[in-house]
């Protein structure tokens, strides 16, 4: 599928997000699931059963190996052209994750990922982002994303009081503000600027709604794991990545052979 960039560019710049539909095969999102379960159930087992983001809702590590660091996904020409003009030619991979919902679980609270200015009452073009794809469709039922739009460039600065007082908690929205749901299907992937209010909503199905996310920024992002991490990236892969690919995951510490 062809992608139009710049329209693309232009989504995120001002709603503070965008889809990217269909980029990823069924077949390769369904091989990473399977992978993914042993390595899900084993963390949420670790960290039992009220973890730091409310009762049943779980992020999980992503272990930078296959066939979760695949390059026809981070390395997509359109992914790599989207992120050379949001960050820069320079842009780098800084960390895995994955958000996780099991059943049950209720409203998470509208937030961001991260801070929203290295500069008091100053806001910047964008310097991290979220690039996110479910390993399942997503919808109202399996507890799907709410997004606030052009939220990006408010910072925290400018308001005293907590997001949930503000645009409403729950199922109870301030009718001044109107969020958009993204309903995704398998193989789509979404990017978001770390500074978008978003939150997840309620898993009212009988199983996981399952999404990963790689977090890419600008080179001056100060990452703290990156420096400290003990050496994870495999050695085979590493060896087998483009010399572009490397220069994106060059803050990863590769195993001895």
């Amino acid at each position: 599928m062809d992608y139009n960039i710049d329209r693309h560019v232009n989504e995120f710049r001002i709603n503070g997000y965008t889809v990217f539909e269909d980029l990823i095969a069924h077949e390769k999102i369904d091989r990473i699931l399977e992978a993914w379960g042993p390595v899900r159930d084993a963390d949420i087992k670790v960290q039992g059963e009220y973890p730091p983001r409310g009762w049943g809702r779980y992020n999980v590590a992503v272990p930078f190996e296959p066939p979760f660091v695949d390059s026809d996904i981070f390395e997509h020409p359109a992914l790599v052209a989207f992120f050379e003009r949001i960050l820069g030619p320079d842009y780098v991979w800084s960390h895995y994750d994955s958000n996780i919902p099991l059943p049950g679980t209720d409203y998470q609270s509208w937030h961001r990922d991260g801070a929203s200015s290295p500069f008091p009452n100053l806001m910047t073009p964008a310097f991290t982002i979220g690039c996110k794809f479910p390993l399942v469709d997503t919808n109202e039922e399996n507890g799907s994303f709410e997004v606030i739009p052009c939220s990006q460039y408010v910072h925290t600065d400018f308001y005293s009081e907590k997001l949930n007082d503000m645009l409403g908690a729950d199922a109870n929205i301030n009718p001044n503000f109107h969020p958009i749901r993204l309903n995704l299907k398998k193989g789509s992937l979404w990017m978001h600027d770390g500074r978008v209010i978003h939150r997840g909503t309620p898993n009212r199905s009988d199983q996981p709604r399952d999404e990963l996310c790689m977090g890419f920024c600008q080179p001056w992002v100060h990452n703290q794991w990156a420096e400290t991490a003990d050496p994870h990236f495999p050695p085979d892969l590493w060896e087998n990545l483009s010399d572009h690919a490397r220069q994106v995951l060059r803050w990863q510490r590769v195993k001895e052979a």
